[in-house]
């Protein structure tokens, strides 16, 4: 239908001519045979296709964004977890955990970071091998120890039977040397007991404040004969689950170490608390920045069931401690002034011995200098 006129119009005017249609429009031109007939051809076109919604690019983009996004995300978690892994076994080894490795993390990687991952356990397993070693030696070197001194000692028995009372004085200071000898070879050997972890844990409730009590009158009959004395400061009694005979020679070995420093005239001050609270360890950055005049440390509790910790403190009245060198008195036979300890009579172990009893209890050992002068030694203990 109508595509008579539209073929009679093409003929009129001798040009292309569109007219309409019911399924599509029309379309005819004039057209010559070979043999010089002319006629007109008409062609049916299709209707034009609607045009694309303005939404579909956009969803195209979208779905492009989203596929890259998420391979983005899968390539850089695929780069970065080895270094994540890498950094946590380095913040193990930094705490004592000699045996962490991490090369088996690595699954069937064979990039530069797994080759790192090697070097890693390599040099973990070379640090863990020298530390053994010396820990061995320490302990193979105090066991050996014992028996000649035992001998020493049976010898300095028989000079004395033997010798007149001109050779006392000798005699003496060779008891002496040999007693301060004997202490040494026993602290290394507990050294040795608690680095290497073979030192078991009795544990039983023990009565924080009874223990103190306990220790100070120690320390105080000590202290006497030194013109010093020791105090006990407790605002409450506190009961944690310890070892007693391991936690009573931390404590002890603080508060002789703070009786050995402390002017003369002054007294050593020990304190027990029991604190509560979510984390212990913003507890103690904000405490020993507001109490490091030696008294007790308090910390309310915001929740009923936050977990509560035993605080101990030792202030002592003596020079203190060089800032840079707070960290490195609790480490074994670390000396602040060789001379003035050899003077006091120390061999750098008692401290050292302390940090790693409260830390076999999950606790930690602190020092700090106290503003008006002296030493604050810290132990933070879990209340179970």
């Amino acid at each position: 239908a109508g595509a008579p006129d539209v073929a009679q119009r093409s003929f009129e005017m001798r040009h292309p001519e569109h007219g309409p249609h019911g399924a599509g429009p029309l379309i005819a031109t004039r057209v010559t045979s070979q043999g010089g007939a002319d006629y007109a051809l008409v062609a049916e076109l299709s209707r034009r296709a609607p045009p694309e919604s303005f939404l579909h690019p956009i969803m195209h983009l979208v779905a492009i964004i989203l596929i890259g996004g998420l391979f983005c995300y899968w390539l850089a978690r695929y780069l970065t977890s080895p270094v994540g892994k890498l950094r946590a076994a380095t913040q193990e080894l930094a705490k004592g955990n000699l045996s962490v490795r991490v090369g088996p993390a690595m699954g069937k990687r064979r990039d530069e970071l797994a080759a790192l991952a090697v070097d890693f356990d390599l040099m973990a397993e070379r640090i863990e091998s020298l530390i053994d070693s010396q820990r061995r030696l320490l302990g193979d070197i105090s066991h050996e120890l014992r028996s000649p001194l035992a001998r020493l000692n049976v010898a300095l028995e028989l000079a004395r039977q033997r010798s007149g009372a001109e050779a006392a004085s000798a005699l003496e200071r060779i008891q002496h040397e040999a007693e301060n000898l004997n202490e040494m070879i026993g602290q290394l050997l507990a050294l040795t007991r608690l680095e290497s972890g073979s030192a078991g844990l009795n544990t039983a409730q023990v009565d924080l404040l009874k223990l103190l009590t306990t220790v100070t009158e120690d320390a105080q009959f000590e202290a006497a004969g030194r013109n010093r004395s020791v105090r006990l400061e407790a605002s409450a009694p506190c009961t944690i689950l310890a070892d007693e005979v391991l936690l009573r020679r931390a404590i002890e070995n603080v508060v002789r170490n703070a009786v050995q420093y402390t002017a003369e005239g002054t007294e050593v001050e020990v304190g027990l608390e029991c604190i509560a609270g979510p984390n212990v360890d913003e507890g103690r950055e904000g405490d020993s920045r507001s109490n490091q005049n030696g008294r007790g440390r308090r910390r309310d509790a915001a929740d009923g069931n936050a977990q509560r910790y035993a605080v101990i403190t030792v202030r002592d009245h003596g020079p203190g401690v060089p800032a840079d060198a707070l960290e490195e008195i609790f480490r074994p036979f670390y000396r602040v002034d060789d001379a003035r300890d050899r003077t006091a009579g120390g061999v750098g172990l008692g401290l050292a011995i302390a940090d790693r009893s409260v830390r076999l209890h999950n606790g930690s050992a602190e020092a700090a200098n106290a503003d008006t002068g002296g030493l604050l030694v810290t132990l933070t203990l879990p209340i179970q």
